[in-house]
């Protein structure tokens, strides 16, 4: 359900945008999930993409880390699923050097930026990116001490799957992270960081709408929730911060 703010009325309907200054304020959010093409194949639009992020995900890359520590991981096996142009595991890999990192990504286009992108960082023999699928991670069973995915979970259209192959891979006590939007979001703060994203990819007019259709791909809480307790994997929590939701792991100690 979406909402409609005008200068002093709130007005909630089915399938209504939000839009003020030209447009630039626009949003739809769907009540029914719209699925979101998982790979990139347009190499220009991939380039623009890791050229972004090289910019501006700093920011959450700390946030990520300040997870992970916060678990106590500082060395093993990791993996990140859906690793784009490799922007978290290069950043995590520098001040986390004990951690071996595995990235995937099902465009084969992003695991060449990624490459690129770790070489001119200086570590590309310190992560092993892969043309590879959420669902069928390549890893051996109980082989991982910790499991990223930022930003992906949206493109799946067969979450389950994906969360018996988290289950599956992880280590007993083993560690994830996952990080994405949700589609029960607060309209206010969607037209909020759907202004900033057109503002910061402003010149280039695909890019441009990537927030909001990532946003109608996402899940609900109650979804995800769902999901979760449909899958294989246990000892988990959920939370929002604004625009996203977290699922992370919790230890067995604190689950009792």
């Amino acid at each position: 359900m979406s909402i409609i703010l005008g200068s002093s009325l709130l007005k909630e309907v089915k399938r209504s945008p939000l839009r003020f200054w030209g447009g630039w304020f626009m949003v739809i959010l769907m009540n029914e999930r719209i699925s979101e093409a998982g790979v990139i194949e347009d190499r220009e639009l991939a380039e623009y993409y890791s050229l972004m992020a090289k910019k501006h995900m700093r920011i959450p890359c700390q946030r990520v880390l300040s997870r992970i520590k916060a678990k106590g991981i500082h060395q093993g096996n990791c993996l990140d699923v859906g690793t784009g142009p490799g922007i978290f595991p290069i950043y995590l890999s520098k001040v986390l050097p004990e951690i071996r990192f595995k990235a995937i990504d099902l465009s084969p286009i992003m695991v060449d930026i990624a490459r690129k992108n770790a070489t001119e960082a200086g570590i590309n023999d310190k992560i092993d990116f892969q043309a590879g699928s959420a669902y069928s991670l390549p890893c051996e069973d109980r082989s991982l001490d910790l499991l990223l995915c930022i930003n992906t979970l949206h493109h799946l259209d067969r979450p389950v799957e994906f969360f018996n192959e988290v289950a599956r891979t992880l280590k007993v006590g083993g560690s994830f992270v996952i990080v994405d939007f949700h589609r029960d979001v607060s309209l206010i703060w969607i037209g909020l960081f759907n202004l900033f994203w057109k503002l910061f990819f402003r010149k280039h007019p695909k890019a441009k709408e990537g927030f909001i259709e990532s946003v109608n791909s996402s899940y609900t809480l109650d979804e995800c929730r769902t999901f979760l307790n449909q899958s294989k994997l246990t000892n988990w929590k959920l939370y929002t911060r604004t625009i996203e939701m977290w699922i992370e792991s919790i230890s067995i100690r604190n689950a009792e």
